[in-house]
């Protein structure tokens, strides 16, 4: 019989003293069921009873009906359950319960299963494994859906404390594995929900999340092509159903900024018209802005009488830039991506809708550099607020260079091309089109005899114009100075010899 089998040993006679072998044998066959009873006690995996207080977010759900009361009270303002965050009850964050302990049994693995059908559960967990975001103090490095915080208990449980990041990151290959693995499920269950579609049959609610869901992950990946896929397979079964008219509002917000994000990063008119509806006005302009924006329109029409959509986007953004101001006093503002997004997006469709042909290659090029002005304008905004998933295209170096072949080099245009080149510099990463654009500077001012760069800043200020530039101006204006004093001392040199 195999000992290892024995539940016992019944001895009926001492022969430990004559047989060291089998003393041997049973002293080590009892200490290791003992050993191993130990260990068992000592190792006891108890289970968790995952409590702690409601999501911190709850309660900083947006109000449409604060942001657009003052100036539009008349557009339907959403109602508490259209941008309603997930309230759970009898499920809590667990964000706060874990502590050092129990992170060898995978935190991310706890919270992934008690997040369920969360439709951005995939999105956070890939938002959390980027390296980026543990430095989430430090800005413009990663990409925030503006609609995540306030609808998604995975992204508060995640990306709210900087103590379950770290944990999550401690088993990076596990947590990739449990990633994976809720991506493969998702993408079963919407093929499954597709394919059980009768024809003509409006896709659920549930579904177009888990879709958009998918396409902020590709995002965070920065797989813009299956992004490009995922979209477009959604607009297709919309479009089949009906159209999105007949979505929940915020449903039709998210669709919205998709939309206009792919239309931005494909330089495309967008998909589907804008919600307005659900959608706040911004106040008019001041009246002493309101007349410098009467003499940039006179400066930009004189350009070509097709400049009129540009016009509008211009001023629709020195509305902006106002509001943003006045806003200045408000908590956060800045951080608060979901309200500029409400903002900003109705100008990006109207400048994707309307500027197209001016970019075209039969526009004079100045007019061309003001169309993409427009647009490297909101995309650099939506960046500066982490709502941008992509790169800035090459738009600042486009704008150069139609500025050194444009027809349009009087003085009369001083204003128009200073502004360009300035908000191009500003805008760019890039250190070749931030060099020519301050080449182009440096020729300008020669040119019109400018001395300092404060006379710069005064000629350009009747354009829209931000706040959040003014950091980066004046390191522009130390750069151009700097090039400005050293072309006049290498022309008084070349003079001398």
């Amino acid at each position: 019989m195999d000992p290892q089998k024995y539940l016992f040993v019944n001895l009926t006679q001492d022969k430990r003293s004559k047989d060291r072998k089998t003393a041997k044998e049973m002293r080590t066959y009892v200490m290791r069921d003992i050993g191993k009873a130990r260990r068992k006690t000592r190792n006891v995996k108890i289970p968790l009873k995952l409590r702690s207080s409601p999501p911190p977010l709850a309660q900083s759900i947006l109000d449409i009906a604060s942001v657009g009361k003052p100036v539009n009270s008349t557009v339907r303002s959403l109602q508490a359950e259209d941008l309603e965050a997930e309230c759970h009850t009898l499920e809590y964050s667990v964000a706060g319960g874990l502590s050092r302990p129990f992170w060898n049994q995978n935190p991310l693995q706890i919270l992934d299963d008690g997040w369920g059908m969360d439709p951005f559960a995939l999105y956070a967990m890939a938002l959390a494994l980027n390296g980026n975001t543990t430095t989430l103090p430090q800005r413009h490095r990663y990409f925030l859906f503006p609609f995540a915080p306030a609808n998604s208990r995975s992204f508060r449980d995640l990306l709210i404390s900087p103590t379950m990041r770290d944990a999550v990151a401690h088993d990076f290959g596990k947590a990739m594995s449990i990633c994976l693995r809720r991506c493969t499920s998702g993408l079963r269950c919407i093929n499954s929900s597709i394919a059980s579609m009768s024809p003509q049959a409006s896709l659920e609610t549930p579904v177009i999340m888990a879709i958009i869901g998918f396409i902020c992950y590709n995002y965070v990946c920065q797989d813009f092509a299956q992004a490009g896929i995922h979209f477009a397979g959604l607009r297709g079964i919309i479009d089949q159903g009906g159209g999105a008219g007949s979505l929940p509002p915020r449903v039709r917000l998210m669709i919205m900024w998709i939309d206009i994000t792919t239309a931005l990063m494909q330089n495309l008119p967008p998909h589907y018209a804008l919600p307005a509806d659900l959608l706040p006005i911004l106040p008019p302009l001041p009246l002493e802005s309101s007349r410098q924006m009467e003499d940039v329109t006179a400066l930009i029409l004189s350009i070509s009488p097709e400049m009129s959509s540009v016009v509008h986007v211009y001023r629709d953004l020195k509305r902006f830039a106002a509001w943003l101001e006045t806003q200045s006093a408000m908590s956060d503002i800045e951080r608060d991506s979901l309200s500029v997004s409400l903002f900003l997006d109705p100008i990006a469709h109207c400048a994707l809708s309307n500027c197209a042909p001016i970019i075209s290659i039969t526009s004079s090029p100045l007019a061309k550099a003001c169309a993409l002005a427009a647009l490297m304008i909101i995309i650099s905004l939506r960046r500066k607020h982490d709502s941008f998933p992509g790169a800035l295209p090459s738009y600042p170096i486009t704008i150069t260079d139609a500025l050194r072949n444009s027809e349009t080099d009087g003085p009369g245009f001083l204003m128009l091309r200073l502004w360009l080149l300035t908000i191009s510099a500003i805008s760019t990463t890039e250190r070749n089109e931030r060099q020519g654009a301050h080449a182009r500077l440096v020729a300008e001012m020669r040119a019109a005899g400018l001395q300092n760069w404060k006379d710069v800043t005064e000629q350009i200020s009747p354009m829209p114009w931000f706040k959040i530039w003014e950091e980066e101006c004046t390191l522009l204006g130390e750069g151009v100075m700097s090039n400005v004093r050293r072309s006049e001392t290498e022309t008084a040199t070349y003079g001398i010899s």
